[in-house]
């Protein structure tokens, strides 16, 4: 699985109570960790089925047309979140993360568990500092959108063309890159969800800002972890 798209679409910013921000932060990762958790159970679910993981490596559409719900999933949310309501959001958000457990489960499985595990543990350590970091800073990272949104664009491509090409030198610096976008993306993202909770001004909105900040939070980190599983490597022989 390459790295997954996202909206650069931003919410107006305003300014909400200190109190009011820690509420809907809290919200936020909340989903966040609920997609998570959906992610992790359905990819163990599936990882310890020899069954069906040999069902799903012999054949591939599957894992395709997962790909492609995965991405008709975030665009949907991504442009419809204004027009939909809160609760199906939540459907699309909860679908999403249970349907990246699949892929998951398929990407993990070529992997040791010494790699899974240091790529999740760093993941966790970037992501946790840096959505700190974006949380207390004083410093606008308004700027940094368009020039991390063009490298994820470049990133894309070059992890299109190192499906057709390969090459463990091309993957690593795909990694490498990976972090870095991702990284800054997390700070950047957290400071917009920040300023959202002053635009939430009635439950259906702040349900519907809470799942698509959730959403952007989670592939931050499941891309971060991506990246590093990247890097680290370790496939099975």
């Amino acid at each position: 699985m390459s790295f997954i798209t996202r909206s650069a679409s931003q919410a107006p910013a305003g300014t909400a109570d200190p109190a009011l921000e820690r509420v809907f932060l809290k919200s936020v990762f909340a989903w966040m960790f609920v997609g998570l958790g959906v992610t992790a159970g359905i990819a163990t679910w599936f990882g310890t089925n020899e069954k069906l993981m040999a069902d799903l490596n012999a054949k591939p559409g599957w894992l395709i047309g997962a790909i492609i719900v995965e991405f008709a999933l975030v665009l949907g949310l991504s442009f419809g979140i204004n027009r939909i309501s809160a609760a199906a959001a939540t459907f699309m958000f909860v679908l999403y993360a249970g349907v990246s457990g699949v892929v998951f489960a398929i990407i993990i499985d070529a992997y040791t568990t010494a790699s899974v595990s240091m790529a999740f543990a760093g993941a966790t350590g970037v992501f946790g500092g840096m959505a700190l970091w974006g949380w207390t800073t004083k410093r606008d990272l308004t700027g940094l959108g368009p020039v991390l949104f063009g490298a994820l664009i470049g990133l894309i491509v070059a992890s299109v063309v190192y499906m057709f090409t390969g090459g463990a030198t091309f993957n690593l610096l795909i990694g490498f890159a990976g972090v870095i976008i991702f990284t800054g993306l997390t700070a950047w993202d957290i400071q917009k969800i920040k300023q959202w909770s002053a635009n939430a001004t009635d439950e259906q909105s702040a349900r519907k800002a809470s799942i698509f900040g959730a959403l952007m939070l989670y592939l931050d980190f499941v891309n971060l972890f991506i990246s590093l599983l990247r890097i680290f490597g370790g496939g099975r022989s």
